[in-house]
């Protein structure tokens, strides 16, 4: 029978994996929640992935999997690639060959097929990453929402959820945010909204959704939401410069621009272009970094190397 390889595209909200066969034909697709561990838990990251391939195998009538490729938040750590090799050669088994990336490595196979160029990440957390011509890599942001995010979909909500409580207390700029806030968490009043936002149960995911509210008051025009969504561009502007003035010369002036929170709020993304070199040459992969899982599975298989590099 003939086989499949296989590409993941793990996110701080959704993880989705594609099969396809040796033509490069899509098979099969599956799509299922967060796959990052530290939003979900590993654990919890495992199940979904298992989930997400033992569907794609059973819609496949029991396709050998030729080959794996998965880019997923933390991999760029070597424990949290062992502990993922472990637990995806316990899915897949032994004989499969697996490359496990970082998601915006993802992006970078698909800025350039010696993956090179300048890519970022605004889904429901932020980073930028660079890579020039030799090899040398640089990074920006990505240090979760305790020390940043800056821009994303988990910033953008947190933002506006302060700044809401902040203006009922008439200390911010004016926003009718307030009931849409309370419907969107089903919080009674503001009496509620403290205890309800400090406590642990609180997920960055669960946060983040409300960043599409945010995005259609800004469409409306609501000055506390404008401000919001301009300081996120501004913010996910700066993580490009930063990559840009540490990463040394030569490198392709090329950006892939990917995450749900950027390429679902039309605002954002036309704001955020402003703030970017007017030399880069811009692509915004709407489907984030599946395309990339699939190039680089599809190496896998080819060369049968496990390497990045």
């Amino acid at each position: 029978m003939e086989g499949i390889y296989l590409g993941g595209d793990g996110g701080g909200s959704t993880c989705r994996i594609g099969a396809w066969d040796r033509n490069d034909t899509l098979m099969a697709h599956a799509t299922g929640s967060s796959s990052n561990a530290y939003v979900v838990g590993f654990d919890e990251a495992v199940r979904t992935v298992r989930l997400l391939i033992e569907e794609i195998r059973s819609r496949l009538a029991g396709r050998p999997v030729l080959s794996f490729c998965f880019g997923n938040s933390g991999l760029g750590r070597a424990e949290e690639r062992t502990r993922w090799e472990a637990a995806l050669k316990e899915i897949l088994g032994n004989e499969v060959p697996l490359l496990l990336v970082t998601d915006i490595h993802l992006l970078l196979a698909m800025n350039d097929p010696r993956r090179l160029g300048l890519c970022l990440v605004g889904g429901t957390g932020s980073v930028a990453l660079g890579r020039n011509e030799h090899g040398m890599e640089v990074r920006s942001g990505g240090m979760g929402s305790a020390l940043g995010d800056e821009g994303s979909g988990w910033w953008i909500a947190r933002e506006a959820i302060a700044r809401t409580l902040r203006f009922a207390e008439g200390r911010d700029l004016h926003t009718r945010m307030g009931e849409a806030m309370l419907a969107f968490f089903n919080l009674p009043d503001y009496s509620r909204a403290v205890p309800f936002f400090n406590s642990p149960e609180r997920t960055k995911s669960e946060i983040a959704r409300f960043a599409k509210v945010v995005a259609q008051a800004a469409g409306q025009e609501d000055p506390l939401a404008l401000d919001i969504i301009e300081k996120a561009a501004r913010e996910l502007g700066l993580l490009v410069s930063s990559v840009q003035k540490r990463l040394e010369e030569p490198y392709p002036k090329r950006l892939t621009i990917s995450g749900g929170t950027i390429v679902h709020t039309p605002l954002l993304y036309e704001t955020l272009l402003k703030q970017l070199d007017e030399r880069l040459e811009i692509h915004l992969a709407a489907d984030g970094g599946l395309e990339g899982a699939r190039i680089l599975a599809r190496r896998l298989l080819i060369h049968g190397s496990s390497s990045y590099e």
